[in-house]
């Protein structure tokens, strides 16, 4: 899929970098729909680290994990958005109510964990059985939005005949991305790395326009060890990427973010490359073509940082800058099995990779894009398959 120019990855070793000595950039001016998103997401990372030893997970119908914390995040981010941004806010999230109708200790855990968090624990259920992930729901919900859209353009004298009203952006949230990664720890040895993902997609372009990646369990550059444990990535179109200390204690929201630029890489033995914690690059077709005699031998493969975690950490490595390249490489039974690419997984960390400098292309080096806006809001396929 992506083939990113830049990025950063899980915690290589801590301590202070020449980034890290730079001073806080102080330009940056989340509107009010991004404001909404880093405020949403930040509450979902502490309520992470809250349930950090409550780990109960539950096997979904593609025999992934599911825990309490998943389905929390996900209601606490849904509602903190249509608090702000309003109840016709339309949320295509990864997780529903499912789990929580057949097990009521899990559904008092979630209503518990959303209340600690600011959230209201009463409506938190309901939350999750409102978001919008069946396909058919979602471009109901969509068209429901587009139509209330175009009513009130009507009443105010505005609505141009002829022309079909565009749909509506929408938000799609991953409440954790490597759930795997999170029932493993933040003190796991290995340095696992889960995220909450959360952007807005313009069904216009098939681009997410705005991003927010939560990284609770980010230890390392670019931030600095004295600064703790996680890190929030926020991004949008046109307004580079930005990053700070997940918890920074700053007094002003908009104070304490720097700027996050990708470095120039001219040769490609030069670069760093992640992966996931079980792939080996020299076993990827990228591994193997630059080990090729064409690229000058295994003696000029690039440096691999492999990382225990989802996609979204990986392009949070890149927008970074710890890694330069991020691949992926779906197995190649993958839609044998039935599997798709979900947009939740790759669309906060496109926008926010993009935004800092990076590339991000199929594989036949085209745009990537995230469903047709039509027919398809949660999967997408990107040409070559990857």
């Amino acid at each position: 899929l992506p083939a990113p120019r830049a990025s950063q990855s899980s915690p290589p070793a801590s301590g202070d970098s020449p980034a890290d000595a730079a001073s806080p950039e102080v330009a940056f001016a989340p509107d009010p729909a991004l404001a909404a998103s880093i405020d949403a997401v930040t509450r979902a990372c502490d309520l992470l680290l809250d349930l950090g030893s409550s780990r109960r997970s539950h096997a979904k119908p593609d025999g992934t994990p599911v825990t309490v914390a998943d389905l929390a995040c996900q209601a606490l981010v849904t509602q903190a958005l249509r608090q702000s941004l309003g109840d016709d806010v339309a949320v295509v999230g990864e997780e529903d109510d499912a789990v929580c109708v057949a097990d009521r200790t899990t559904s008092r855990a979630v209503a518990e964990a959303v209340e600690r968090h600011g959230g209201d624990g009463a409506t938190a259920v309901e939350a999750l059985a409102r978001r919008v992930c069946v396909d058919d729901e979602s471009l109901d919900a969509l068209d429901m939005r587009r139509d209330a859209a175009e009513s009130t353009r009507r009443r105010r004298g505005k609505s141009s005949v002829g022309s079909a009203p565009a749909r509506p952006r929408y938000f799609v949230l991953d409440p954790i991305d490597g759930t795997k990664a999170f029932i493993r720890g933040v003190d796991d040895p290995a340095s696992p790395q889960c995220a909450v993902g959360l952007a807005r997609v313009d069904p216009a372009s098939g681009a997410p326009d705005l991003g927010v990646l939560g990284l609770p369990f980010w230890r390392g550059p670019p931030t600095r060890e004295s600064e703790g444990v996680g890190v929030v990535v926020a991004a949008s179109k046109g307004g580079g990427c930005w990053y700070k200390p997940l918890f920074s204690g700053e007094p002003d929201f908009a104070s304490g973010w720097r700027r996050a630029r990708t470095s120039n890489v001219a040769d490609v033995s030069a670069a760093t490359v992640v992966t996931s914690e079980g792939e080996r690059l020299e076993n990827l077709p990228l591994g193997a073509a630059l080990a090729s005699e064409t690229f000058g031998g295994a003696s000029r493969a690039p440096r691999e940082v492999r990382m225990g975690c989802g996609s979204l950490c990986k392009y949070a490595a890149v927008a970074l800058d710890v890694a330069q390249v991020f691949v992926q490489h779906p197995p190649f039974d993958y839609a044998l099995k039935g599997k798709r690419i979900m947009v939740w997984d790759h669309a906060a960390g496109i926008v926010c990779a993009v935004e800092a400098g990076a590339a991000v292309t199929d594989l036949l080096g085209g745009a990537v894009r995230l469903g047709d806006g039509e027919r398809e809001v949660r999967a997408f396929e990107p040409g070559g398959g990857g």
